[in-house]
Formats: C-alpha cells, structure tokens, sequence
C-alpha cells in the first residue's frame, strides 16, 4: 500500500449560485468529499494505491462515499455507524469560487480506535491524516494511535490541517489539535489563511511561522490560492504560481495538491532529503496544476485530475513538471 488516509468522508453539497447564502440557494451538487477522502482518490486517480479508514452512516450518502471511491480506485475501509448519520457539508461560494462551509456532523466523529488495526498502518509507506478527525473523542484516539504506530514503525506523517470554524466552538481547542497535528508531521501541506491563524504575529514570513508552530518534519508547502505555492525542504525554499485557470470552485483543490506531492514523492522513493532546487520546483509546480485543474468542476472527488490531465496543463503553461 502506498498512502493510508485516516479521518472524515462525507457529502459536501456545493452551492452552484456565487454570491448567494445557503438560505437563498436553490440549486446544490452533492459529491463525495471531506480531506483524507479526497486525498484517497487523488491518489488513486493518479494510480497510488490509497486506502482510506473513514466512517459513515447507513444511509443512503454513506453507500454514495462508498460507491463513489470503490469507482475511483480507493481501498476503502470503510465502517459504518447505525447511529449516526452520515456527516454533510454545505458549501457556499463566493464572487471568485472561494467557499465557506456549514457542516451537519455525524458518523465521521465516530470513528473508533478498535477500527485502527495496527498490522493495516504498517503496511502503508505513508499515513495521511487531517485536524478535523481530532474534534470529537473517539475519532481523536483512533486517529492519534494510527499517527503513534506510523511513527513507530517510521512511516512518513503527511498532514494537512483543514481550520473549519464551524466544527470548533472552541476556538483555542481547535488551535491546539491543529498545533499537535502539525507537530507530528514529516511531510505538511498548509494553506496561507490557516498558518496565519496559528502564527498570527508571523503572517508575512512563512519560515518564521513554521518554526512557530513546531514543525520540525522534512517538507512543507503553504498554499497560496491562484498564486501558487511556497515550500522548504531543509535548507531550500522556494515559490511557483499557480497555472491560471477558469474557476468554477475550489473545493478539494488543497487536497488534489497533496495528492500530486505524496504521489511525486512516492515516485522518487520519499528520498526528500535527496532532492535538489530544480527538483522541488518540478513536483510543487505539478501539485499546483492538480489543484488549480480541481477547481474547474463542482466538487472535490469528480474533479481530481488523472496524470494526463495534469500533463497537458503543465505543457499549456510551458513548465516542466515531471
């Protein structure tokens, strides 16, 4: 197995009317969604083997996750809750298809530690996980033991911390289970608007920012939107834009990154220690292309790039991205 991901799968409901609140919309897209079940069908659309260790409810949404990944390639495990409901996201979209979320929680916070089988996390090269599974008590634990064999067994930690307001009453809780999360990672993709909000007196110096927060892993990128992405591995650092593209809404763009990055590093051997300058350039530029490539559609899972399509982006912009 390559990439084993751990944490939420839900329904995210897109609005397809910018400009409106979720009251006045009347017309939605519902598709499969939340991070590490996105990051599992980039993954496998980009032919990873991906695994993804998730719950849902037994309803209708839950067999739509289960159908939807079985149909991309994911190796789901997949338990299924008899009381809860599976989770929802509404999604709102602004002038420029930037997005705020309202969640309706449920199965996802229920995934428990007796479904973290230990031999499953050993098996993977890499273990991806999020913050949102560290809201809730069970899916805390169960989330916490799988990071704690991976790093026993030294398997590489790739995280990248979704902040989600709406799931967190508590603000402070919620940047101290980002921080923890971070802490653990080998490999990070962050947004700009979530390490400002963990590193607010650091804003205009990611490195700084970094250090802040305690990340002491191999490779992080700090996504910019439409203006690319900025990385450091080790003593190196650097920053590429992101192709341009007609944004129709960018969920799941942050985790189609992330796909493309574990998938370029799985493709060098996680070496990362051994990449040069030019090197890094080429996997964040191809990372960039999948994200930007995932905002032309309505949501996450149906829009995630396969190669090619990332090929043809990236020969259109005039960048080598192998």
């Amino acid at each position: 197995m390559d990439v084993l991901c751990i944490g939420e799968a839900l329904i995210d409901f897109v609005s397809r009317e910018r400009g409106v609140t979720l009251v006045t919309a009347e017309q939605f897209t519902a598709a499969p969604g939340g991070a590490p079940a996105n990051v599992a069908a980039g993954l496998a659309k980009l032919g990873r083997h991906a695994r993804l260790i998730a719950t849902v409810g037994n309803d209708a949404f839950g067999r739509k996750i289960t159908h939807e990944l079985n149909r991309v390639g994911v190796d789901c495990k997949l338990h299924i809750d008899p009381n809860h409901f599976t989770t929802l996201a509404f999604v709102k979209l602004g002038a420029e298809g930037d997005r705020d979320f309202e969640f309706s929680s449920g199965a996802h916070d229920y995934l428990t530690p007796d479904q973290v089988d230990a031999d499953e996390v050993r098996e993977a090269l890499m273990l991806h996980y999020g913050s949102i599974s560290l809201r809730a008590p069970d899916s805390r634990e169960a989330t916490i033991k799988a990071i704690q064999i991976a790093k026993e067994a030294g398997i590489l930690c790739s995280c990248d911390p979704n902040w989600r307001a709406d799931l967190w009453p508590d603000q402070a809780a919620g940047r101290a289970a980002i921080l923890e999360a971070v802490a653990y990672a080998d490999i990070l993709k962050i947004s700009d608007a979530d390490l400002a909000f963990l590193a607010p007196d650091h804003q205009d110096d990611f490195a700084t920012a970094l250090d802040a927060v305690g990340f002491r892993g191999q490779l992080v990128a700090v996504t910019l939107g439409a203006n690319g992405a900025w990385y450091r591995a080790g003593k190196i650092t650097g920053q590429v834009p992101s192709p341009h593209v007609q944004v129709v809404e960018t969920t799941g763009s942050g985790d189609a990154f992330v796909a493309a990055l574990l998938d370029c590093l799985l493709a060098r051997n996680l070496a990362i220690d051994t990449l040069d300058a030019p090197e890094l350039e080429r996997i964040v530029h191809r990372a960039c292309a999948a994200g930007a490539l995932t905002a032309t559609g309505y949501g996450a899972i149906p829009s995630l790039p396969d190669p090619a399509g990332i090929d043809a982006l990236l020969r259109m912009v005039g960048v080598n991205g192998r």
